[in-house]
């Protein structure tokens, strides 16, 4: 079951969040996908995106298991597909932590290989870093086997949104655009 307790406040530095206590559309889709009213978008299949397993605004924890599937040299998860989960974690992280009336689009993304990632479990803890009105950053890390396999950082530029048409909810993956914070798009 996905944990979703509220901390005390959000810290200070991260100015463009919701309240921690804020019902936004993008928290709402959050606890959508974790509780199966929501479906998960079709990218989420096609990618093999896991979900996220708790969260609290501007965290994101999955726990997860990397399959031999996704190897393409023997025994190494392949590194593109880390870069498709970093962007999607990052993507995760900003829906709980959002207003409504914004959406959001990754600007830059880099990644940092510090270890190969193999098939098995992982950790992927995913942190909302800094943000402002018109720029986040959060920071995505693999743990694996007791080390930190892969660091990476996502830009995401955060853009009004009022006035525009939801799209519908089960769009939310990396890199969308919640729109009056109850649905994304690749706008």
């Amino acid at each position: 079951m996905l944990e979703t307790t509220l901390p005390p406040a959000v810290p200070g530095r991260l100015r463009g969040v919701a309240a921690p206590d804020a019902d936004t559309g993008g928290r709402r889709m959050l606890a959508g996908l974790a509780d199966g009213s929501v479906p998960d978008p079709p990218a989420a299949h096609t990618l093999a995106l896991p979900p996220a397993t708790s969260w609290l605004p501007g965290l994101i924890t999955c726990e997860t298991e990397f399959p031999e599937a996704l190897t393409l040299t023997p025994g190494v998860v392949f590194g593109g597909w880390i870069a498709c989960l970093v962007d999607h974690f990052a993507g995760l992280v900003m829906l709980s932590a959002i207003p409504d009336g914004v959406g959001f689009l990754t600007s830059g993304l880099h990644v940092d290989y510090h270890a190969p990632l193999v098939p098995g479990p992982v950790t992927v803890e995913t942190e909302l870093t800094g943000c402002s009105t018109r720029l986040a950053v959060a920071e995505v890390r693999f743990v694996q086997h007791g080390r930190t396999a892969a660091r990476a950082t996502v830009e995401q530029i955060i853009h009004r949104t009022a006035g525009r048409t939801a799209a519908a909810p089960a769009a939310a993956s990396a890199g969308t655009t919640v729109t009056e914070g109850t649905g994304s798009s690749d706008a």
